[in-house]
């Protein structure tokens, strides 16, 4: 008898897959059924995340381009909050499938979404945001380069002997320039532009009235203002340049990162579930 109680607890099987196969190949194809679940939610996700991303790109380069990018970054953050039943949805789902795959295939590694509904829905509504200031931005863009036209048509009104159509031109610029003015945090680069652009419409100016005047004392004195102004100008140009980029670019910046890195996390968790969706042997 001990004998063969012996032999019996021999037989007996390690696991209870070994126990009973076709119970463990039911919760076998349970995961699966789960995981294959998931990895369709994460790819709606992904690729919600992913068109919303490509806008939100196209709007960005159209800010710093100065064309118009409201159109671009609103289409982002629709696509963005559109995607929030999916990004709850698919972190619902991996949530289940670690507690499924703990108990089926304990030590198997379940990624999970570190961002919900709600997440996207704050994000969409910071592009929204973004929108509205580009829009902005670039306005101010246009401001810049009228500025600029105003005072490339006085120049050339005054070398074609033309005092009082320089001064109509120089006028051209009064209505940017407040516009420009009124950008209360503008960076020190630009205050600098704006006070070299105004010392250059200012020594036109005084060029075109003294020209009328028949003041050529006046005129002389006018033109070296404007030569000075001028050579102040090259390195204002530059400060314009630069600051126009790197405020284009802040515009969207932090939300677009934030979009990137949730897209990113989805894309990641679709490859880490891949051996989730394979059988075992």
């Amino acid at each position: 008898m001990g004998l063969a109680v012996a032999v019996g607890f021999g037989l007996r099987a390690a696991d209870s897959a070994a126990a009973d196969p076709a119970a463990a190949a039911a919760r076998e194809a349970r995961l699966l059924e789960a995981a294959d679940g998931a990895d369709v939610t994460l790819l709606r996700l992904t690729r919600g995340l992913e068109a919303a991303r490509d806008h939100a790109r196209r709007g960005t380069a159209l800010t710093v381009e100065g064309e118009a990018p409201a159109p671009e970054i609103i289409m982002a953050a629709e696509l963005l909050a559109a995607a929030g039943e999916d990004a709850t949805a698919a972190r619902g789902a991996l949530r289940s499938l670690a507690g499924m795959a703990a108990a089926i295939r304990p030590g198997a590694d379940v990624p999970t979404l570190s961002y919900g509904g709600p997440d996207l829905q704050q994000m969409a509504a910071q592009l929204r945001s973004g929108a509205e200031a580009a829009t902005t931005f670039v306005e101010r863009r246009h401001a810049t380069e009228a500025v600029v036209d105003a005072l490339a048509a006085a120049l050339a009104a005054l070398d074609g002997d033309d005092p009082t159509a320089a001064l109509a031109a120089l006028d051209e610029a009064d209505a940017p320039l407040a516009l420009l003015e009124a950008w209360e945090e503008r960076s020190p680069l630009f205050r600098y532009w704006m006070t070299t652009s105004r010392d250059l419409i200012a020594a036109a100016g005084d060029i075109a009235r003294a020209t009328i005047a028949n003041d050529p004392t006046a005129v002389e004195a006018a033109a070296k203002r404007y030569a000075a102004a001028a050579e102040t100008a090259r390195g204002a140009d530059n400060a314009l340049a630069f600051t126009l980029s790197e405020e284009g670019s802040a515009i969207s910046g932090t939300p677009l990162r934030r979009l990137a890195a949730a897209a990113d996390e989805a894309a990641d968790d679709r490859s880490a579930l891949q051996a989730l969706l394979q059988p075992t042997s």
